[in-house]
């Protein structure tokens, strides 16, 4: 039988890897999504510059597309790329860094920079998101008033997703400073 200790810690890194998993596979989703949405914003740059260069025609609506398209793609790679790995660090600093230096640094960062950052960043977009919702907000640049409030709720979502990766790289920094300290 489990003492209460073992048994606490067993249902903290339970309830840690499912949050892990959890947004993990949100990030792995919306990659994804933004992998795919690099193929209808090629085609419509292939058109524009066919219509253009070879018929003189240049089009009203491909500018506007892009620009939804190109955006959706932009903020659902967020999470992946933070999930990956890929993301700026100060590797002339990091490398030299001991693990378990490193696990704290990245932590104190995530915490002090990363958290609140983030934090204000989903307040203003789900904000911006729900008027432009609620007004049925079209694009205001170019020739074609396409409907941009779609973009601002995926916008919305996609940083919703940043932050649940970055916190779950919080827990698996925690996890990793644990294993490391039990280690020693």
């Amino acid at each position: 039988m489990l003492n209460r200790q073992e048994s606490s810690k067993k249902k903290t890194g339970g309830f840690l890897d499912a949050y892990i998993a959890l947004a993990e596979k949100l990030s792995e989703l919306s990659g994804k999504i933004a992998a795919y949405l690099l193929v209808p914003l090629v085609i419509v740059f292939l058109i524009e510059i066919f219509s253009r260069n070879l018929f003189n025609q240049p089009t009203t609506w491909a500018y506007g597309t892009c620009y939804i398209i190109g955006g959706c793609a932009a903020v659902l790679g967020f999470g992946y790329a933070l999930k990956a790995g890929v993301m700026v660090r100060i590797d002339v600093i990091h490398t030299h860094l001991s693990e378990k230096t490193k696990c704290i640094l990245d932590l104190i960062l995530f915490a002090l920079i990363f958290l609140p950052l983030m934090l204000g960043t989903c307040y203003v977009c789900i904000m911006n998101a729900a008027a432009s919702v609620s007004s049925m907000e079209l694009l205001s640049t170019g020739s074609w008033n396409a409907p941009i409030w779609p973009t601002k709720l995926v916008m919305a979502v996609s940083m919703i997703i940043f932050t649940m990766q970055g916190l779950a790289e919080m827990c698996k920094l925690i996890k990793r400073l644990k294993a490391l300290q039990e280690g020693e």
